[in-house]
């Protein structure tokens, strides 16, 4: 029987070591993900409750937001088409947060989708009254919902 050396047992611990250590950073790489995926959710989940809270608190907003919906931009004043166009920028801007962290793989396709729907079922052609159309950026963000707008 060999026997075996030092050097060996070394070298064994070595990279048995190197083997641990490497199972240890996926392990930690895939908790970091998961983490991730989860923070970029619940900031999704936070705008979208902060703009929901700040429409139901003012006192008139609401009441702008429908007479924009039903009667047009031509009925609004100047300070009321002032303050459609800072909400619906505010809405744009979460939107487009949001194509962001599906970029990075922090959102699903399916709240993506939910975004496009959203768009489609009346917020682009909201925008395009407000002359908020080009402010839409990066340019993808803008072919993936012109994609959903031919769908529809």
């Amino acid at each position: 029987m060999k026997k075996i050396s030092l050097d060996s047992w070394v070298q064994l611990i070595g990279l048995l070591s190197i083997l641990a250590g490497l199972v240890a950073l996926v392990v930690e790489l895939n908790q970091s993900q998961r983490l991730s995926q989860a923070t970029a959710y619940q900031t999704r989940i936070s705008e979208i409750q902060e703009a929901q809270r700040e429409l139901a608190l003012s006192e008139d907003l609401a009441e702008i937001l429908e007479k924009f919906y039903s009667q047009g931009i031509d009925a609004l004043s100047p300070r009321e088409t002032n303050r459609v166009v800072a909400w619906h920028s505010a809405v744009q801007w979460r939107m487009q947060g949001q194509y962001y962290q599906y970029r990075q793989g922090f959102l699903e396709r399916a709240a993506l989708d939910r975004t496009l729907d959203d768009l489609a079922n009346g917020i682009y052609q909201r925008w395009e009254a407000l002359g908020l159309t080009e402010r839409i950026q990066p340019p993808e963000w803008k072919e993936e919902i012109e994609n959903r707008l031919r769908q529809n």
